[in-house]
């Protein structure tokens, strides 16, 4: 056969060719790769293997919550060492948590006693009983009002300071042993607890606000909010672990501290944020 002729047969067997569909790019095959080695039983035969049938994986119970996230997040959950949060923008963040305490207490106490606040017997009376059976007080119910009051400003107000750099309310998980914290992604804990496996979570850290750079992992500074319900001209103090917890003996602000690298800080209405 001529040089004409075998050209002619090459472009033939090469527009007979199957053509690779378009949405198989370079990320596609990086992604496969990444679960191959997270999960080996996802695993399919490489571009040039032979084809074989895999058959799916037997059923498994669910993972715990270690595989949980190391599947959910790409890069890995560690947090990260961060830069240090602008002087300023700082400056503003609190002076915005100091409000947001002030409007939370403001508004709880005039909805519940219109100009006045409650006393120490008023603080301890029980109004009800939680899903568990334990005595709900108006302390309590007053704390959790406050809180949410607090925390819906809060998100309103650093969506303009910081948008993409704070958290409400993120999951750590802290190894004391390694020393290491774990960054637990909300789609992670929603799943958890909707598997009924919050018992999981038992020992995460889960402080009310954390700014960070725009990943979670990046932590520059946290608070938790205080609402005593009498007197809100004495300092709160952090709260203790309980007897049988895995901090016992410790209480939250040496935990973050701990875990999370920075001086966490509270907010209290009428006193504003203090370390």
């Amino acid at each position: 056969m001529g040089p004409c002729g075998v050209a002619l047969l090459l472009m033939a067997c090469g527009a007979n060719r199957t053509a690779t569909p378009r949405q198989y790019n370079q990320a596609t095959l990086d992604s496969a790769s990444n679960s191959c080695r997270q999960a080996p039983s996802l695993c399919r035969p490489s571009v040039g293997e032979k084809l074989q049938v895999v058959p799916p994986p037997p059923a498994q119970p669910p993972p715990p919550i270690s595989a949980a996230v190391s599947m959910a997040i790409a890069g890995g959950a560690l947090i990260q060492p961060s830069r240090h949060l602008d002087d300023e923008l700082r400056r503003h963040i609190e002076k915005s948590l100091s409000e947001c305490a002030d409007e939370a207490r403001s508004q709880a106490m005039l909805q519940h006693f219109k100009t006045r606040g409650p006393t120490q017997q008023e603080c301890e009376e029980e109004i009800g009983k939680d899903s568990q059976g334990r005595t709900i007080t108006r302390a309590m119910q007053l704390g959790l009002e406050q809180h949410k009051i607090a925390m819906d400003c809060t998100a309103r107000i650093l969506d303009k300071l910081s948008p993409g750099g704070f958290s409400i309310q993120p999951r750590y998980r802290y190894d004391p042993q390694t020393r290491t914290t774990e960054y637990l992604p909300d789609e992670v804990v929603k799943k958890l607890l909707k598997q009924g496996r919050g018992t999981e979570l038992r020992g995460t850290l889960e402080p009310d606000i954390v700014i960070h750079e725009a990943d979670a992992r990046r932590v520059q500074a946290v608070y938790d909010y205080k609402f005593p319900c009498v007197s809100t001209d004495k300092r709160s103090r952090w709260r203790e672990y309980p007897d049988g917890h895995p901090y016992e003996g410790r209480h939250q602000g040496s935990m973050y501290k701990q875990a999370l690298g920075v001086d966490p800080a509270m907010v209290q209405p009428r006193i504003g944020v203090f370390r």
